[in-house]
């Protein structure tokens, strides 16, 4: 925000130099960027915060450089004569929708539209407005002087002499002085005469009632617009004005007959308009003080220093604040103090805020840098620990770790996913939904990025949270994604071959036997629609689903322009349960017997099967059973069947077993698989 130090100096006796303006001013919140000279006349550029809407105004940083000197802050000029008949006889003001404007209030003048005088142009122009003519720039002067926006409607095109303050009909348009016509909704706020809207409440007049160089009555509106009601209505049709910048963020809802009064001082000292007697205003919902409670003894607790009480009294009065004694806490230990929040400042919610006022005039170098006791020593919690865990699992084993927003195309992403929950105010189209998979689109967009880049052989990860549509709201869910592309690293000893399926089944069973102690399966099913169906599968712990793993579809390969064929897998981290920490275990004094096992079983039968039935019949002797290989032939195909090779390992702590039970344990293997096969 643009501020003349001249136009600062009207309501506040400055001895400061520009320089030393801006500095203090920035060291009480209002941070000055940079000072521009324009022969004497210094201009500020305020970065103002969005929650000090009460500062974005000529009035309210002379307030603040006020209280900062301690000194005395001049009242607004706001005399006038008044002439002609009352203006309720000609303009009257309703409200339809409480919700949208608890007040809204009118006055009407007579006015010579002309060119502005020197002065209001010349202020206009220092503070970074456009002269139009001299009726606008009076409502813009008093905008950027108050911080309260008004509008101006010539009376003659004001239907039935009545402004409401009303929603939108659904359709309805209203054509904005930009010259462009939009189509609201129920949801919208506007300024209707008795056959139409002529005004977008709180964002932009209409051309149906612009002012012209032909008006000589004018009815001048200063509302309170819902900030909620304001945003939504702007975002939603595309607009940023100087007024909906201030009303999104709550304006003061006192101050529109203020701003009407001081509008009427100003066209009468610039013979530019003469106002008509009586104020027009209607009240929906009565705009009720806000009463806060502060207690000194929480002002020095809070900030660690020890502030004079008469100094949190004076700064909380020059800024607007009433303060008055009352009840005690703790009857001779806390003074206490019940404070009347001003209209303008929307932001004090709570005793904090007041003491954050105490604080920026106390001066915040005055006070120590502290940090802040701890109950007890720091530590990680279940959740990080195994998200470390798992990161530095997955590094080791050579994977790179993928970092992406949690926003999608939601239209992307609902044709092969199904449900989005769509964002009410997205950044972007392309963005205007929350993931429901890490995999899809997220992996493979950055896997087709690093492809078109000349990257192939990759092994992605990426911990993170998913979010699931439901009538309570956003579900998330933290998961674990893996992809792999490319082929095996190229070396003396063996061929680079590409990389499939099952290896990255080995690292999922990496990292499930590492963190859970379910029973992990997989089944054929159930695999999202885009992986390839004959080579994907759904993970399964102690039965129920976790996540899945597979080969992307090709028409997903296609639609994505990547190269090979990547595997993929997720998981939800929460369906892990977890397992007894890994603990060292003595090695025995006596040898292990390794045997083999070759079986012919039905090609339908699932390799977890074969394992799980193999370590059932070999006895409490067997310490691992292992399927190392796999053959087929025409013979074998004809039965529908396939060869397996398994290699037991037997061993116990307390003797060297005898062949004779090692043979005895085979043997009740191949009777089981017989007994089976028939």
């Amino acid at each position: 925000m643009k501020v003349p130090v001249s136009w600062v100096r009207d309501f506040v006796d400055l001895a400061v130099e520009p320089q030393q303006l801006a500095d203090d001013l920035t060291s009480i919140g209002l941070a000055c960027d940079g000072i521009e000279f324009f022969g004497k006349e210094a201009v500020l550029d305020l970065d103002i915060t969005t929650n000090r809407v009460d500062a974005m105004n000529m009035y309210g940083v002379a307030r603040e450089a006020a209280t900062f000197y301690g000194l005395s802050l001049k009242p607004l000029p706001l005399e006038f004569p008044e002439a002609g008949a009352p203006s309720r006889d000609v303009l009257g003001i309703e409200i339809e929708a409480p919700e949208l404007c608890p007040v809204f209030s009118g006055r009407v003048f007579d006015v010579k539209v002309a060119p502005s005088p020197a002065w209001l142009k010349d202020r206009l122009e220092l503070a970074g407005q456009r002269s139009i003519s001299n009726i606008v720039d009076l409502s813009n002067y008093v905008m950027l002087e108050m911080g309260q926006p008004t509008h101006a409607f010539d009376l003659t095109k004001i239907r039935g002499g009545v402004l409401k303050a009303r929603m939108a009909a659904a359709g309805e348009v209203v054509r904005t002085l930009d010259d462009v016509a939009r189509t609201l909704t129920p949801k919208m706020g506007v300024v209707a005469d008795a056959f139409g809207a002529l005004a977008l409440a709180g964002i932009m007049g209409g051309a149906s009632s612009e002012i012209s160089d032909d008006t000589r009555t004018v009815a001048l509106e200063a509302a309170y617009w819902n900030p909620l009601i304001t945003r939504r209505a702007a975002k939603a049709l595309g607009m940023h004005t100087d007024a909906s910048h201030r009303f999104e963020r709550g304006a003061d809802p006192a101050a529109g007959p203020l701003a009407i009064s001081r509008f009427a001082a100003l066209a009468h000292r610039g013979a530019m308009g003469t106002a008509r007697p009586g104020l027009v205003q209607a009240l929906g919902v009565a705009i009720v003080p806000r009463k806060l409670t502060l207690r000194l003894g929480n002002v020095d607790a809070r900030l660690g220093a020890a502030v004079p009480a008469e100094h949190s009294k004076a700064t909380l009065a020059r800024l607007g604040f009433v303060a008055t004694p009352g009840a005690a806490a703790h009857p001779g230990t806390d003074r206490t103090w019940e404070v009347v929040v001003p209209s303008w400042r929307g932001d004090c919610t709570r005793e904090v805020d007041l003491i954050e006022e105490v604080a920026r005039h106390y001066g915040l170098m005055k006070i120590a840098r502290t940090v802040p006791a701890s109950r007890r020593a720091a530590g990680l919690t279940s959740a990080q620990t195994t998200e470390r865990q798992m990161k530095a699992l997955l590094q080791g084993l050579g994977y790179r770790e993928v970092l992406q927003l949690n926003f999608v195309n939601s239209a992307k992403c609902e044709a092969s996913q199904g449900p989005v929950v769509k964002i009410a105010n997205p950044l972007s189209v392309e963005q205007d939904g929350l993931r429901t998979s890490l995999v899809m689109p997220g992996l493979l967009e950055a896997l087709e990025r690093n492809q078109r880049h000349g990257a192939r052989n990759l092994q992605f990860f990426e911990l993170g949270r998913t979010f699931a549509p439901s009538a309570d709201g956003p579900l998330e869910t933290p998961r674990l994604a893996l992809l792999i592309s490319g082929a095996t690293p190229r070396g003396w000893a063996a061929k680079s071959r590409p990389l499939d399926f099952f290896d990255l089944k080995q690292t999922l069973e990496e990292v499930l036997q590492r963190h859970t102690s379910a029973r992990i399966t997989l089944d054929r099913g159930g695999a999202p629609p885009f992986l390839h169906p004959g080579r994907s599968a759904t993970v399964l712990l102690n039965g129920v689903r976790a996540g899945y793993v597979g080969e992307i579809h090709p028409d997903t390969i296609d639609a994505f322009a990547l190269k090979d064929r990547p595997v993929v897998a997720e998981l939800k981290i929460g369906a892990l349960g977890g397992r007894d920490p890994l603990a060292f275990a003595n090695f025995s004094r006596f040898p292990e017997v390794a045997r083999d096992l070759t079986l012919t079983v039905p090609k339908s039968t699932s390799a977890d099967d074969i394992r799980g039935r193999a370590r059932e019949h070999a006895g409490v002797l067997s310490t691992s059973v292992e399927l190392v290989d796999v053959f087929e032939n025409d013979s074998l195909q004809k039965l529908g069947a396939q060869s397996v090779t398994l290699t037991f390992r037997f061993g116990s702590g307390e003797r060297t077993l005898s062949s004779d039970e090692v043979d005895a344990a085979m043997e009740q293997v191949r009777a089981s698989f017989a007994e089976k096969n028939g």
